[in-house]
């Protein structure tokens, strides 16, 4: 999935296209004044409770739209981070699996090399017991 980040000048474009009614001279209305106190107060705290009561208070309002856009991207960058982040606590998730794979790995290894030493220890014993028994037998067979 292609994640697309929404850069913060975008929303400056947003707040700006909404400043530009004072320099053409029109009066501000309650609900220009609510979305600007609601995108300030979001871009200085994160807090959207004024922007979410705008389309409440003003559902057929000229800055409803605006505000629910703004609402959105805010949720589809709150979405695209924290699939960020699940991303990134995937891939040390797995870094950590390929890391206890190659311990259990070389812990493997390890064992298979005392497995080896110990089945040559073993031979080394098998052959040494029967040149003993072998030294037995001969010496019984001399004190007869």
């Amino acid at each position: 999935m292609k994640t697309v980040i929404i850069p913060w000048y975008f929303l400056l474009c947003l707040l700006m296209s909404g400043c530009s009614l004072p320099i053409l001279n029109l009066p501000a209305t309650q609900e220009t004044e609510l979305f600007a106190q609601g995108l300030d107060r979001y871009l200085a705290t994160g807090d959207q409770r004024t922007l979410k009561r705008l389309p409440q208070e003003y559902p057929h309002g000229k800055w409803r739209s605006k505000a629910e856009g703004v609402l959105r991207m805010i949720a589809q960058q709150r979405q695209q981070q924290a699939e960020q982040q699940q991303q990134q606590e995937q891939r040390e998730q797995a870094e950590q699996l390929q890391e206890q794979r190659e311990q259990v790995e070389q812990q493997l290894a390890l064992c298979q090399r005392e497995k080896n030493a110990l089945v040559q220890d073993n031979q080394l014993l098998e052959e040494t017991l029967k040149q003993l028994k072998e030294a037995l037998i001969d010496s019984e067979k001399r004190t007869e």
